[in-house]
């Protein structure tokens, strides 16, 4: 899913794990996901409903593809606009890849194709009504790719684990030596951490603005990019929180991320979640801190 994956397992010899059996479903169950939800895939769901998009074709989506799009559309709502799984086209005005350039001229043209709200629905199907318009569910998928792991790893009566998937984490029980896993949330732009939280049967996502950066006319923008003015977002660099399920702390992650450093505190603390901010006032953080194991 576009970044490194880490499983630990632990047992006891009492349980009698199959460990290779388990990494082999876990394994499997990834694999399914990226295939039916990664736009890079031609004949995933993504990727046919974006091909069919302006031919009048509509794509019926599954009962676990569909709760994906309603929390999207949540997302957009609760977010004023600014969480929007159809913003993909903006990418023709900036290439966040190595050799990416940008090109603000092709913003105008390129918003004229993103709006959650122009989705048409039919039923369970739906359909994109304008040619080069594009879903792109990269910002759930992966915190909910490691929620299905830890629920299939319980269905497996695995009861001390953790899932990694790019920096997004999810646990059950307790470590190896029976007390919580600890956690480093990556410093942005540094190679060390801000701090170790202490997670049991918890996840936490960290959304941020620094790892993927371009230079334009002497300025350096960050990848998040704001839907309704086709330009980056000037919000936090990095945002981490916490909660039982990994797809809802990235979800208030993400958003948080996309609004201005003022307004991303006040979401925060409305979504009443421990998080911690970095941004360029320095960290601030909300009910976090009785988690905090230590400071880097």
């Amino acid at each position: 899913m576009g970044g490194p994956a880490r499983l630990v397992i632990n047992g006891t010899s009492e349980q009698k794990l199959d460990l290779g059996g388990i990494v082999g479903h876990v394994r499997t169950l990834l694999e399914a996901l990226e295939a039916r939800y990664s736009r890079y895939r031609p004949e995933s769901i993504v990727s046919v409903i974006n091909q069919r998009a302006g031919s009048g074709v509509f794509t019926e989506v599954d009962r676990e593809t569909r709760a994906l799009l309603d929390l999207a559309g949540r997302l957009w709502d609760a977010s004023g606009g600014l969480f929007d799984i159809t913003s993909g086209p903006l990418r023709q005005a900036w290439d966040f890849r190595a050799d990416g350039a940008a090109d603000p001229t092709q913003i105008e043209s390129a918003r004229r194709l993103v709006g959650w709200e122009k989705i048409e629905w039919q039923a369970s199907s739906l359909h994109l009504p304008t040619p080069g318009m594009e879903i792109d569910l990269g910002g759930l998928a992966k915190e909910y790719a490691a929620d299905s792991v830890i629920s299939l790893m319980r269905g497996l009566n695995v009861a001390s684990a953790l899932i990694e998937l790019a920096g997004d984490v999810a646990t059950i029980g307790d470590s190896e030596d029976s007390s919580p896993w600890h956690v480093g949330i990556q410093e942005p732009d540094g190679v060390g951490s801000l701090c170790t939280v202490q997670l049991s049967n918890a996840a936490i996502a960290t959304s941020g603005n620094y790892a993927r950066r371009i230079d334009y006319d002497g300025t350096q923008y960050g990848h998040l990019l704001n839907p309704q003015t086709g330009w980056p977002v000037e919000g936090p660099s990095s945002v981490s929180v916490l909660d039982s399920h990994c797809l809802t702390a990235g979800g208030v992650a993400t958003v948080a991320c996309l609004h201005s450093e003022e307004n991303a505190r006040a979401w925060l603390e409305h979504a009443a979640l421990p998080w911690l901010m970095v941004s360029s006032t320095g960290i601030q953080s909300g009910p976090i801190a009785d988690r905090m194991a230590a400071h880097a």
